[in-house]
């Protein structure tokens, strides 16, 4: 019975790391500038910081082609400093980390109503306690 519940917990924990870095890829370019908004950064650092989270993990191929993307945007800026490149937020992606939080913060609360109000009612319980859900 134990080992049924640690299999269970590391099941969940397995797919909540993989809707986080669903959610963090579709979000990238909020990402990069919220590592960039401590200062300066080397893009190594860009890279390495996500790599922190379970199950997260950052290329260079994909910060690559973002990154020109976000400069030539202007929401961040690199600088040449003893041979390497530096990068920073600008204060333009200041403001579009804070807009891109709040609208994700709202599609969270979004989805957390819309199950709420029909998640639990697509599901009908039979007599013996198995659950039946409806297309």
């Amino acid at each position: 019975m134990v080992r049924c519940r640690i299999v269970l917990s590391f099941q969940n924990v397995m797919y909540e790391n993989k809707i986080t870095e669903r959610h963090l890829k579709t979000c990238l370019d909020t990402v990069i500038m919220a590592i960039l908004t401590g200062g300066s950064t080397h893009r190594y650092k860009i890279i390495a910081t996500p790599r922190k989270e379970p199950g997260i993990s950052l290329s260079s191929s994909s910060l690559y082609p973002l990154r020109h993307w976000l400069e030539d945007d202007k929401l961040i800026e690199s600088t040449l400093d003893k041979g390497k490149v530096f990068y920073r937020v600008t204060s333009a992606g200041k403001e579009k980390i804070g807009k891109a939080v709040a609208a994700y913060n709202l599609s969270i609360q979004k989805m957390s109503h819309f199950v709420k109000i029909h998640g639990e009612s697509s599901i009908t319980y039979s007599g013996n306690g198995r659950k039946h859900y409806s297309k």
